[in-house]
């Protein structure tokens, strides 16, 4: 094997020869699987799957405790703000509902206002038309309008006359402090209805004028405890009279005995023994005469019986007699004047 600086010596030339007369080993066999054609798009689509079925896997595969201190962490940051605004919001609302309630009772006391001012006002303007029935209406109807309002008003005997507070528009404290102690004159609903409804010289057969009608049930009161006198009955007995039936109850106490049987103290204690702390409960009768021309009451006539429960409480005629021998009342329930009448009223009231 000639060489040359071509083919250095420890290279050897291959001919036809060698190369054909070596064996093959192993014979040719088909590959046992085959690849489709490589596609980009398909590749990433299918790695990206992959990747993501991974992702998910791995989320599924997190630790429970891992997971919820992960959502206590995302609530615990939200909580704070979401519990401000809550009770800021309630806060709003509890203020508007306030400001709305206030309003409602104002409007409520401004509309309760005037519908007392407004009721004062019919009240005041019936009283007005009542008085004017009873002044100028000479009808006989008016007698029975005005016995029936003598009885209303005089139902528990006298009434003393009180002090009517001076009326005021404002309601500032010292408005109503200057209300309460700026007084009119004492004011006697009683006294005012004798002169309207009654004429001047009106009399009971012994006394004249309102103010002496007065006084016999100002006695009456004063030296008894619990007045009461109740109308029984009504009866027409002539075109201008009027007769009423009534029941008078009353209590007989110590200021009675000492004031109206003062006798009866030393000389008979014992009568007075059985009077004390007794209720006598007389029947008696009112008569009114009317007056068509002045429309007013001319006469009114009183009696009660106070012989019948007395006897009662008593036992004899004869002790009767004595009780009523010295009496400051008659048995018909008619008073005499005294002159400590007045001092012992104002002393009890």
């Amino acid at each position: 094997m000639s060489s040359s600086f071509l083919c250095p010596p420890s290279s050897y030339s291959l001919d036809d020869k060698v190369i054909g007369g070596v064996m093959p080993r192993f014979g040719y066999t088909r590959p046992r699987q085959t690849f489709s054609q490589f596609d980009p798009d398909t590749t990433q689509s299918s790695s990206s799957v992959s990747s993501t079925s991974i992702g998910h896997k791995r989320i599924s595969q997190l630790d429970p405790t891992m997971e919820t201190a992960l959502k206590r962490s995302c609530t615990t940051e939200v909580e704070p703000q979401r519990k401000m605004k809550g009770s800021a919001t309630r806060r709003e609302r509890c203020r508007i509902n306030q400001a709305r309630y206030r309003q409602r009772q104002r409007q409520h006391e401004e509309e309760l206002d005037a519908f007392i001012r407004h009721v004062h006002e019919e009240i005041q303007d019936l009283e007005t038309q009542r008085q004017d029935i009873l002044r100028y209406a000479p009808t006989n109807e008016s007698v029975w309008v005005v016995a029936t309002e003598y009885f209303r008003l005089f139902r528990y005997g006298f009434v003393a006359p009180v002090m009517v507070p001076v009326s005021s528009a404002s309601n500032s404290p010292s408005a109503l402090f200057n209300k309460w102690n700026q007084k009119t004159p004492p004011s006697n609903v009683q006294l005012e209805f004798l002169k309207k409804s009654m004429t001047a010289d009106v009399t009971d057969g012994v006394v004249f004028g309102a103010e002496a009608l007065l006084e016999n049930w100002r006695l009456l009161s004063l030296y008894h405890d619990d007045v009461h006198v109740q109308l029984q009955r009504l009866e027409q007995i002539g075109d201008d009279s009027l007769r009423a039936v009534t029941t008078t109850s009353i209590t007989i106490t110590k200021n009675t005995l000492r004031h109206v049987y003062p006798h009866l103290d030393s000389e008979h204690s014992a009568l007075a023994a059985k009077l004390l702390n007794q209720r006598l409960v007389m029947r008696g009768t009112v008569h009114f005469d009317w007056d068509n021309t002045s429309g007013r009451v001319v006469r009114v006539m009183s009696k009660v019986d106070a012989l019948t429960p007395m006897l009662r409480l008593l036992g004899s005629l004869e002790n009767v007699s004595t009780v009523f021998e010295k009496a400051m009342m008659t048995l018909e329930g008619r008073f005499s004047a005294t002159e400590d009448a007045n001092d012992n009223y104002n002393g009890r009231h």
